[in-house]
Formats: structure tokens, C-alpha cells, sequence
């Protein structure tokens, strides 16, 4: 066994929680809305650790397993449901099978994710499957991988991936013989890696970025950034805004949320949320603007921030969500679904808002003459008065399309 980082999880950093929060977070309403769609869930965390620190915190895998233990508890169709959760560790599987051991039906796998994934998804087409992928390093991010996956004929499927942005960049910079610097001296000292991926000037470190990026559009970047064309933070944001394209072309709905450890603060790191189902797209934005004053207040001493100044809700004003929701539906010129548009309008615009923010515009222009909305059922069963709801589900549906 060999441990790269052996301090790594004596105490749980403020970065890890904030990773971690944001996972748990999400998966209370997604498990109780994956297992209404009686179809087996599939929970992998693919880069588990120990599943609790050395000061008693816990790690994702506890996290995870308590939230899908709870939705099992309250929920009305038990008889139903099938979740597997299994935890892949290089290092800490012992470590695992004890910090695990109140739960029965675990699967503890030893060894590498990327040799042990393929193995765990086999044979499990048509389920639900939810991916939590926080490497140690970037060097195990193959994307295409991640094309896989999305290609698995799950019936639905959905990655969390901590994409460590800059350290792409320092490795980029490394790889083309220069060295990366900042501003900010200590500027990587929140971002302690288990195992720091270093390279070099080879062919071979290449390819592996390559590999890792989905591409070699991240050469140009690295040009722009070394002669001084852009600075690391622009660097940065337009390497994630490529990943995220490249993402796309197998998840419909990728949404990218920057984070930021102290208030004030460039992001320091990508939690990167990608899945072909619109509706999942949606439960994540809603989630981080509902969680928003939980999160901040994770670490003690200062105030977290999620978001870029212009993705926090907090400062999107009416008239400028306004601006953007007719921007963005004037688009629909034929019948949508409403959360297909929402999703996109995440995609495009990131988590600004809450979807019923996006309603209270879209009821607006609905009675200004400017959006057609279609919904079913169209009539109240009890009043019999035509029916007003902006949101889907519960067997209700809505569409959409622009006017004028």
C-alpha cells in the first residue's frame, strides 16, 4: 500500500466539507425522488477514502449511507426498493470495512477506480445510477470514461465530479516546460491532494492530459496564459467552460459551480454535476440555492462562497433574472417541456436562481401575451377551474412555447 499524502485524513480541511456538504445535500431529495421511479439504485462513491477522518468527522461514504438509509426509512414503497452502494479505495478498503460496518450489503471494493468501475456497472442496465467522483489528483479523470457511462443504458445516470481546475493548469504548464505561477504564493495550500499528479515534458504526459481533458484544446489555453495573453483565473475559467463543453457532448445538462473556500475569493476548484436527464439538472440548482446559507457557514472563522459574484442568487436582481429568462425561452418557438428549459437555462446561466423564481417570470409573461403554456391536467378535479401550476411533477406536466 502505498500512501501519498499520510496526513490527509487526520483532519477533515474546510475544502472537504464543503465537497461533501454539497453531496449530501442533493442526494436527500434525489433519493427520494430516483426511488419513486421504482427502478434499483446504483451508488458508487469512486474514491471513498477511509469513510471517516481521524477527528471523527464523516467522509462522503457515511454521509451517503445515512441519507439512503433515512429515504429507505420514509419511504412508502419499500417493497420495491433495490439500492446497491459500493465504495472503491485504493488504499483505505480495511479502513472502509470498519468505519462501514453498521451497514449490511455494502460493497467494499479494493483497488483502483479506474480498473474497478467498469466491473461495477456491468449488468446494470435500466437501473438508477449516481456516480460521486472526488480524486485523489486529476491523473484518474479519463473523459472518456465519462462517455462510457453515459453510453451504459442506465435508466438514468448522473456524475458529481470535484474537477481540480487549476491543478489541470499547473500540469499543463509543467508539461510545456514553464511554471505556473499566481499572485497568491499560497494560493495552493487549500487544495492539499492526497496524491498530487506531477508530469512532465513527455509525449507521454500529453497524451495523459489529453486523456484527462477529452481532447487537446487545453494546449491553447496554456499558450494564452504563458504569453501573457490571459492570467491563470481566466486560464482557469475557460479551461472548466471546455471541459464542460466537451462534458456535453454525452451529458444533455452539465452544470458547472465554481468553489470558492473563503468569501471574497477567485474559486479555487469545480464541482461538476452532469446527467442526461433534465429533471436531475434542475433538483441540483435548486439544491445549491436552497442550501445556500448552510454552506456558507461551513467553515468557521469566514463565510464560504459557492458561486462566481454572478451565479450567486443573492445578487441577481428581478429585473435581470427577467432579462435572462425571456433571453433564454424566447428560444422555444415549439411545444417544451418546462423542465427541459429549465435545465438548459441552468447549463446556460449556471445556479442563479431557484426554478420557482423561473415560474414567478414565466407566470408573468404568460399574462402578458408572450408565453403559451400548455398543462396537464389543464382542469382542476375538484374545482374544475383551468389549472395554474408552473411546475412539473407529481403527475403533472407543462410546456411551453414563445409567442412574442
Amino acid at each position: 500500500m502505498s500512501k501519498k499524502n499520510d496526513d490527509f485524513f487526520v483532519e477533515k480541511k474546510p475544502w472537504s466539507e464543503v465537497k461533501d456538504q454539497l453531496l449530501g445535500c442533493y442526494l436527500k431529495p434525489y433519493v427520494s425522488k430516483i426511488l419513486h421511479t421504482r427502478k434499483p439504485l446504483v451508488y458508487v462513491d469512486c474514491f471513498a477514502g477511509k469513510g471517516k477522518f481521524d477527528d471523527g468527522k464523516q467522509g462522503s461514504p457515511l454521509i451517503a449511507l445515512d441519507i439512503i438509509q433515512q429515504g429507505l426509512i420514509s419511504s412508502k414503497m419499500t417493497g420495491h426498493l433495490q439500492i446497491a452502494a459500493a465504495f472503491i479505495d485504493l488504499n483505505y478498503a480495511d479502513d472502509l470495512r470498519v468505519n462501514l460496518k453498521d451497514y449490511p450489503g455494502v460493497k467494499i471494493v479494493s483497488g483502483a477506480y479506474e480498473d474497478k468501475i467498469g466491473e461495477l456497472l456491468k449488468n446494470k442496465g435500466g437501473c438508477n445510477v449516481f456516480l460521486y467522483i472526488d480524486p485523489y489528483g486529476i491523473k484518474a479523470l479519463n473523459c472518456s470514461k465519462f462517455d462510457e457511462f453515459a453510453n451504459g443504458q442506465f435508466n438514468t445516470i448522473e456524475l458529481l465530479l470535484n474537477m481540480n481546475s487549476f491543478g489541470f493548469i499547473r500540469e499543463g504548464c509543467r508539461v510545456m516546460g514553464q511554471q505556473f505561477k499566481m499572485d497568491d504564493d499560497n494560493f495552493f495550500d487549500d487544495l492539499v491532494e492526497y496524491d498530487t499528479t506531477k508530469l512532465d515534458t513527455s509525449d507521454n504526459s500529453v497524451e495523459a492530459l489529453n486523456q484527462i481533458a477529452g481532447g487537446d484544446y487545453w494546449k491553447s489555453i496554456i499558450e494564452q496564459y504563458l504569453s501573457g495573453k490571459i492570467n491563470g483565473y481566466e486560464a482557469e475559467e475557460n479551461f472548466s467552460e471546455q471541459y464542460c463543453l466537451r462534458l456535453s457532448q454525452s451529458y444533455t445538462y452539465v452544470l458547472n459551480m465554481p468553489i470558492r473556500i473563503h468569501q471574497n475569493q477567485h474559486p479555487k476548484y469545480r464541482m461538476i454535476h452532469a446527467t442526461n436527464h433534465p429533471s436531475g439538472c434542475v433538483l441540483m440548482a435548486n439544491n445549491i440555492c436552497n442550501r445556500w446559507e448552510l454552506l456558507k457557514d461551513i467553515q468557521s472563522g469566514g463565510q464560504l462562497s459557492l458561486f462566481q459574484d454572478d451565479f450567486n442568487n443573492q445578487s441577481i436582481d428581478e429585473s435581470t433574472l427577467r432579462e435572462r429568462v425571456i433571453d433564454h425561452f424566447t428560444q422555444y418557438g415549439t411545444w417544451t417541456p418546462l423542465t427541459e428549459a429549465e435545465a438548459m437555462f441552468y447549463v446556460k446561466y449556471g445556479a442563479i436562481c431557484k426554478s420557482g423564481d423561473i415560474a414567478n417570470v414565466l407566470k408573468a409573461l404568460e399574462k402578458e401575451g408572450r408565453l403559451a403554456v400548455k398543462r396537464n391536467p389543464a382542469f382542476s378535479e375538484k374545482t374544475q377551474r383551468p389549472t395554474n401550476f408552473m411546475a412539473e411533477g407529481h403527475g403533472h406536466t407543462v410546456s411551453v412555447k414563445w409567442v412574442k
